[in-house]
């Protein structure tokens, strides 16, 4: 295999987390109807204070678990209890992915996909590491930026957002591209260059990197 070969799926190094690849499997059109009987307590976009916990904004991750702990008795409350035993997986899914697409009033208890932003952040983040990579010679042109979309999609489901990941897992992606430890080092320099480009705040900086160095080992040499 040609080492010119497009490593653009390199960009998403470790925030691309396999295990958050698979992501919910849900949808926020199916989970918007769904939600139709949380929110009297919840309010229609899971943003309502009182009597409950505001839903919107939170991960995918975090809104699944927190469903199914009710559903299984591991967490009580004498309502959600009783409102989610009837909750399949696929309704679980779906609810988690609409409160997670819903902009949180307050970031206190919301994902990493809304307190870095949402949306509109992480697909600028992206698109700068991918230019400023691009002009970098330390990577001689190697990257293409062909693979955005996918690179969005999986930053969106591996912060928490409401996306699911349709690509191939990190190590079948970049099999036979012979990526160096500098090329990993590039790629990563670039997107920290990014973030505080864009004033990323350290906590949530050093919380998105964290999730680079563990993808090392299935990136680099294969």
């Amino acid at each position: 295999m040609k080492r010119a070969r497009l490593i653009s799926t390199l960009i998403g190094v470790g925030i691309l987390l396999a295990s958050a690849a698979a992501g919910a499997a849900g949808t926020v059109q199916a989970g918007s109807a769904k939600s139709m009987f949380c929110s009297g307590c919840h309010g229609v976009d899971g943003n309502a204070p009182y009597p409950s916990a505001r839903m919107a904004g939170q991960s995918t991750q975090r809104l699944g678990q927190s469903l199914m702990d009710f559903k299984t008795g591991r967490r009580f409350h004498p309502v959600m209890n009783i409102l989610s035993v009837g909750l399949t997986q696929q309704d679980i899914d779906d609810m988690a992915m609409f409160y997670a697409a819903q902009k949180p009033l307050s970031l206190e208890h919301a994902s990493l996909y809304w307190r870095l932003g949402g949306p509109d952040a992480i697909n600028a983040a992206v698109d700068e590491t991918i230019k400023l990579s691009k002009a970098d010679p330390r990577l001689a042109g190697r990257l293409s930026g062909a693979c955005a979309a996918k690179l969005k999609e999986q930053l969106c489901a591996a912060t928490g957002g409401p996306c699911t990941y349709t690509g191939r897992d990190m190590k079948t992606a970049h099999a036979g591209l012979k990526i160096t430890e500098a090329e990993f080092g590039a790629v990563a320099e670039n997107l920290v260059k990014v973030l505080d480009a864009f004033k990323v705040p350290e906590k949530e900086k050093n919380e998105l990197v964290g999730m680079i160095a563990p993808m090392k080992g299935v990136i680099v040499g294969q």
